[in-house]
């Protein structure tokens, strides 16, 4: 019986995951790789964009990659595979990217920024937390082709 794209989709993640996680230097931590069968939220027709999300808990060294499988059957596996780093990569970066946040949050309910000023510091850290990623993605994974 033929495998059916999820599964085969699955598999490259589950094969993938335990390597770059052990070259990240997150081994230790308690990464669930979580398979979703639809689509990531409503967002006037670009859901199938999302591939992936991560939520960290980085004081418990905790974390949950959320996969969206319409998403993910696209990709071959070398892109896969970027995503995977792309995600563990904001794993990696939690307690940084969470910092902000939490900062911008405080300000606001304290009165320093109206909804307005808020909502647009939370779009703007949103971008600098995605280019960051992508550029230590990027680099990652350079560094580790050159050198094997």
């Amino acid at each position: 019986m033929p495998e059916k794209p999820y599964d085969k989709t699955i598999k490259t993640i589950n094969k993938l995951a335990p390597i770059w996680q052990k070259r990240l230097g997150l081994d230790h931590w308690d990464i669930k790789h979580t398979p979703i069968d639809n689509h990531y939220g409503d967002d006037n027709g670009q859901d199938h964009k999302v591939t992936a999300t991560t939520h960290a808990q980085w004081q418990y060294m905790d974390a949950n990659i959320k996969w969206y499988l319409p998403s993910a059957v696209r990709h071959d596996d070398e892109t896969l595979e970027k995503i995977l780093v792309h995600e563990l990569v904001h794993v990696l970066l939690s307690p940084e990217q969470t910092l902000i946040d939490t900062e911008i949050v405080h300000s606001s309910s304290h009165g320093q920024y109206n909804e307005t000023q808020t909502n647009a510091l939370v779009e703007r850290n949103y971008e600098h937390i995605e280019l960051s990623t992508e550029m230590v993605t990027k680099a990652l994974i350079n560094a580790w082709q050159t050198h094997t």
